[in-house]
């Protein structure tokens, strides 16, 4: 692999946050009491958490108004990211080797950059990055390669000489399309394993592989 800088995905890929946004309004409506269907999950995967807390509203008639439900959820999984959520294996040791070999590092995520910095510094990995980006300052998700290049013009690279790792299949594709070199990370959650095989560069299951291998 050759690559002069390195951009982290966060939910996923560095972080193994995504059975807490999985069970987040599962719970949410089990602590109020409310039966929802076993595909709950899979419904709001799409969804923005704004847009779940309205979703929700409407669907199950819920006695709350949809801006307290959203924030309500959110409270929820800022005190994940605050106090529960653990790195994905083999991250610690592959930002150890990075640092070692002088590659500038950061991350770019779809959520916010504010809320990931509580875990990422929980867990003693803030220190390893030069900068967060997130899709809320370039207005558009992953299917738009915008937050990859804002990331490599920060790091100031170009896109051929900066890997990605991403665990989902549709934003690998979105970077290794605009010129970047793909790592696909392992993440069970993801369906399209296949997708993400077919969009990686290199494709891995835990980031000790990348020291090792």
């Amino acid at each position: 692999m050759e690559f002069r800088y390195m951009i982290f995905d966060m939910d996923g890929t560095l972080l193994d946050s995504i059975p807490y946004w999985e069970r987040l309004a599962r719970n949410y409506m089990e602590d109020l009491q409310v039966t929802v269907p076993d595909d709950l999950d899979e419904r709001l995967t799409a969804m923005s958490v704004h847009e779940a807390g309205y979703w929700l509203k409407e669907t199950y008639s819920l006695d709350k108004a949809p801006e307290d439900i959203t924030r309500e959820l959110c409270g929820r999984i800022e005190k994940n990211y605050a106090e529960d959520i653990l790195p994905k294996p083999g991250v610690r040791a592959w930002l150890s080797y990075l640092k070692e070999k002088g590659i500038p590092m950061c991350v770019a995520t779809a959520s916010s950059a504010a809320l990931g910095k509580r875990a990422l510094d929980r867990n003693g990995l803030l220190p390893y990055f030069d900068f967060m980006v997130d899709c809320g300052m370039v207005g558009v998700g992953k299917t738009s390669p915008a937050v990859y290049h804002l990331a490599a013009e920060r790091l100031g690279g170009k896109a051929a000489e900066c890997a990605v790792a991403e665990d989902a299949a549709f934003a690998l594709k979105t970077a290794k399309e605009a010129g970047f070199f793909t790592i696909g990370v392992y993440e069970s959650s993801e369906a399209d394993q296949a997708g993400v095989r077919r969009y990686s560069d290199k494709y891995i299951r835990n980031f000790e592989e990348l020291i090792h291998g």
